[in-house]
């Protein structure tokens, strides 16, 4: 008798020691789920919030709105890539007087460096193509991706040279007016 006592105390402390286990386990899992959706709820607010004032930013803008600075940002980009990107001796002036319109001082420092174009070459664009990045409608920042094929044409050896270009330009608004203030070559795979 003393063993089958002994047995089934030890059943019964196997019975309380495995309800223990089971109940310290759904309560930490409880614990860990709360403390998961509570950072969801978090994040679902914050999100909404978002949400809201982006819906707000809609609403005050007229699609006309958003029209006429996507055209302007276009305008932009077109410009630059016309004055930055097309060198030719006889319109070097003309150019450069644009590049103040429409670039950073230091662009325009970069691209046209001295009063008279003093190059053996002349370059021309062709088939570009201009991704305008959208975000928050009022922020004054933009970017733009841009794609076209760089002609060089050698005014020595009559040759001339055909290369892709991809590039992701950044803008600022300064006084309702975009300014081109930096750009970054892109590489692109399998561009012909």
């Amino acid at each position: 008798m003393n063993r089958r006592v002994l047995f089934g105390m030890f059943v019964a402390l196997l019975i309380v020691l495995t309800s223990v286990n089971i109940y310290a386990a759904q309560t930490a899992s409880k614990d860990d789920l709360k403390k998961k959706l509570h950072q969801s709820e978090v994040k679902n607010e914050k999100i909404m919030e978002e949400k809201t004032e982006l819906k707000e930013t809609l609403q005050k803008q007229e699609p006309a709105d958003i029209q006429a600075k996507y055209d302007a940002l276009v305008k932009q980009v077109s410009t630059f890539i016309e004055v930055a990107f097309k060198q030719n001796k006889e319109t070097y002036q003309e150019r450069k007087k644009e590049a103040h319109k429409v670039m950073s001082k230091d662009l325009v420092a970069t691209f046209f460096p001295t009063d008279t174009y003093k190059g053996d070459r002349k370059t021309d664009v062709d088939e570009v193509e201009i991704f305008i990045k959208t975000g928050n409608l009022a922020n004054n920042q933009a970017s733009a991706l841009v794609k076209f094929k760089h002609t060089l044409y050698s005014l020595q050896s009559d040759q001339k040279q055909v290369s892709p270009v991809f590039l992701n330009i950044k803008m600022h608004r300064e006084k309702g007016h975009w300014m081109i203030t930096d750009f970054q070559d892109v590489e692109e795979e399998g561009y012909t």
